[in-house]
């Protein structure tokens, strides 16, 4: 099994209080090629077991089980300063197994997998295959920089925050309609750092602004080429909603957009739902600005916050993104699926156009393609492409 070849000389921890699930888990874990497979029967002995060796690759849990349950044992596991691939495996109900995976969401556990048992060496290796132990996660490893908004600032005179362009396609015909620009910060010493080592410097205050004025006025750049190649493409920005507090940000992109040749039609303004109702008088205005200067508007991440369906009663949105949570997986989670079949026909009948996010694996596309949904985007069309590789993606995505 060479994909499994990373795995090989591993340590795994098995946490079950059956002997039999026990015995299978550690048969099918040393045929893949594990090192050692410890056995815990509840969470306290798993925990006990974490204290007395250097470190466990991989970590398989129930989660019905006497003394300390699973689930109190993925509480322990998410205050503890080690990152471990753990997966869930129980008999509960499969919406409970979607709440574990919401827990662990929420506390940056790096879950692999919830399976219901019995457990198979086909769903065991299935679920290894998606993740490399040789990487550290990006919940460990980037905040560890902890830069300050001095650094970050320099970083932008210094020209070191790039853009990315991640497509975005019909899903009824896989055309090429759109890109979403986001930033990356090429580090002299540290090298391609994603947004969550930086991103939270700019998003309020005059380095937000210097900033986002970046954002579109590069995007503005890349549409000037990708028009020569692929007429109608337009480009999505993110804008920090406190952003839209400031009396002369609608005017100063609309000059940008301008002074640059392209119509502001071709730019779509992003917010996100969570943070919009902050000061949302002001919101709203500056939103129907954009509007009326002709840029689109998107809820981004449609279905993280507590308010989805006010918001799109009250703002002028033109499309909405619906959050990776409710895209990626969905066919094996009713409730999830539930939801995202409700999101794509509700904001169809308000006339909005529907993009799903997180798009990484040919069920999530079918699933969507079986429900309507608009437009997809996510790793399962490409990662986000550096600016100087856009035009040829393009060439090897519309090639026969």
């Amino acid at each position: 099994m060479p994909h499994l070849e990373k795995w090989r000389n591993r340590i795994a921890l098995v946490v079950d209080d059956s002997p039999s699930h026990c015995l299978a888990a550690v048969e099918y874990l040393t045929d893949i090629g594990f090192a050692h497979v410890y056995v815990a029967q509840d969470g306290k002995e798993a925990l006990d077991i974490l204290q007395t060796i250097e470190h466990v690759d991989f970590i398989l849990t129930d989660l019905r089980m006497p003394g300390m349950d699973g689930i109190e044992f993925l509480g322990c596991l998410a205050k503890a300063s080690k990152q471990y691939f753990i997966s869930v495996m129980s008999e509960v109900p499969r919406d409970v197994l979607d709440t574990v995976q919401g827990i662990a969401d929420a506390s940056s556990l790096e879950l692999l997998a919830v399976m219901q048992k019995p457990l198979t060496p086909e769903s065991i290796c299935t679920l290894l295959k998606k993740s490399n132990p040789n990487l550290q996660t990006s919940n460990t490893i980037w905040p560890l920089f902890n830069f300050s908004t001095d650094e970050v600032s320099l970083a932008l005179d210094a020209h070191e925050l790039h853009f990315y362009f991640q497509p975005k396609v019909t899903i009824v015909n896989k055309k090429l309609i759109g890109f979403e620009a986001l930033a990356r910060w090429l580090h002299p010493i540290h090298g391609v750092l994603p947004p969550i080592a930086f991103i939270h410097h700019v998003e309020h205050g005059e380095l937000a602004l210097r900033f986002f004025y970046d954002l579109v006025g590069a995007s503005c750049d890349m549409l000037k080429k990708l028009h020569t190649v692929a007429g109608g493409i337009h480009c999505s920005i993110n804008l920090p909603v406190p952003l839209l507090d400031r009396p002369e940000l609608v005017d100063k992109m609309q000059s940008i957009v301008e002074a640059k040749g392209i119509e502001s039609r071709f730019i779509i303004v992003e917010v996100t739902e969570t943070t919009l109702m902050s000061n949302l008088a002001t919101s709203l205005g500056a939103l129907a600005r954009l509007r009326i200067k002709g840029f689109g508007v998107a809820m981004d991440d449609y279905g993280s916050g507590y308010s989805s369906m006010k918001q799109l009663s009250r703002c002028p949105f033109t499309e909405i993104k619906i959050d990776k949570e409710f895209v990626h997986d969905t066919v094996h989670r009713p409730k999830k699926l539930a939801i995202l079949t409700s999101a794509i026909s509700m904001s169809q009948r308000l006339n909005l156009k529907v993009v799903a996010e997180g798009v990484e694996t040919e069920e999530d596309w079918n699933q969507l393609s079986a429900l309507g949904c608009d437009i997809a985007q996510g790793y399962f069309i490409s990662r986000p492409i550096p600016e100087e590789k856009v035009l040829a993606w393009i060439a090897l995505w519309q090639s026969p």
